[in-house]
């Protein structure tokens, strides 16, 4: 009976960390952060890598201290964002594969978008 208790213990433990430590289906991008968390564990898709890079660019533009920084204002990087999106998406991921293996795919081919859609420099 002990030994039966003892195995129900160790399977609950061992389920317990897998599914906070190794399972990483749960986890939906929704933002720039969350595809790199993904990223680290697994491979990601190109819708993936297409969202959590608009929400970066995004970001980047909305940020005031940044844009004054380089010359800019939120505005006019929403408005260069906005105007340049779809023709960055076609141009940077339209050859793209389908998914990224490794987080330093995902972020050269954010940097890339980001820059593409003004919202960084060159």
């Amino acid at each position: 009976m002990k030994t039966l208790l003892l195995l129900i213990a160790i399977a609950a433990g061992g389920y317990y960390v897998y599914n906070e430590h190794f399972s990483v289906t749960a986890i939906t991008v929704d933002s720039y952060q969350a595809l790199l968390k993904k990223a680290e564990a697994t491979s990601v898709s190109l819708d993936e890598v297409k969202v959590g890079a608009n929400n970066l660019a995004a970001f980047i533009c909305s940020d005031p201290s940044y844009q004054v920084t380089g010359g800019s204002t939120p505005a006019n990087c929403m408005a260069r964002y906005e105007n340049y999106r779809e023709m960055c998406e076609n141009r940077i991921f339209g050859q793209s594969p389908q998914s990224f293996a490794s987080k330093a795919e995902v972020i050269a081919i954010a940097k890339r978008y980001t820059s593409c859609v003004g919202a960084i420099g060159s």
